[in-house]
């Protein structure tokens, strides 16, 4: 069985940031995005009837290239939920609240990071999980805003409409970075966490120094 529908030329989107159109590297995204990501076609390849079609479920899915010491968790397919309004609005809001004072390629790392730990085994299997994970911990969670002890209120509205716009392609696969490649960890470079030199530093992008560890899940 085949289906059709039509698909039109892609074009700039004048409302997307320069700089974030500058870092799609993958013309292959997730063939899921349209199933959830409706206002944003321009990140998915095919139409979401064709995923139905699929003879193997991770077909027409994005998985990570492995890059040398990547762990092998990195190319575990995304849960279908990430691209729900629910995980997206928890993955934006990490982006702004952690980085939105960063350059876009540095928002994109810790979007990374983020999905990064939603592959891993060793932390929880949806966004909005990782994302508050030990939010009750006071300045102890694994996002500095989240346990903080601050109301987070978002004031910036194009600085947010851009981390949902980064969400949505770095879920969806069109920006991978390989020099962060699998990392789950990472810090502003003014502070200097103990647990820095436990793990492998990947990359700094801005302000942020991210870090791989060594054995794939915790440490």
């Amino acid at each position: 069985a085949q289906a059709f529908h039509l698909r039109e030329d892609k074009k700039p989107d004048p409302d997307l940031p320069a700089a974030l159109v500058a870092l799609v590297n993958n013309d292959k995204p997730d063939i899921l995005a349209t199933a959830y990501a409706q206002s944003a076609p321009d990140y998915a390849k095919a139409s979401p009837f064709e995923a139905l079609l699929q003879d193997d479920p991770n077909d027409g899915r994005f998985i990570p290239p492995m890059g040398k010491g990547d762990h092998a968790w990195l190319q575990n397919p995304l849960p279908a939920s990430v691209f729900s309004k629910p995980e997206q609005a928890c993955l934006a809001k990490g982006i702004y609240f952690e980085a939105r004072s960063e350059p876009v390629r540095g928002q994109a790392a810790v979007a990374q990071v983020i999905l990064n730990r939603v592959r891993n085994p060793a932390y929880p299997k949806t966004i909005c999980g990782v994302v508050y994970q030990n939010d009750d911990w006071f300045n102890r969670c694994q996002f500095s805003f989240a346990c903080d002890g601050r109301k987070k209120t978002i004031t910036d509205q194009a600085s947010y409409k851009t981390a949902q716009e980064v969400a949505m392609a770095v879920t969806a696969g069109k920006i991978f970075i390989p020099e962060v490649g699998s990392s789950t960890h990472y810090y502003a470079n003014y502070v200097h966490p103990g647990w820095a030199r436990a793990m492998q530093r990947m990359t700094r992008i801005g302000l942020h120094i991210f870090y791989r560890t060594y054995g794939g899940g915790w440490s």
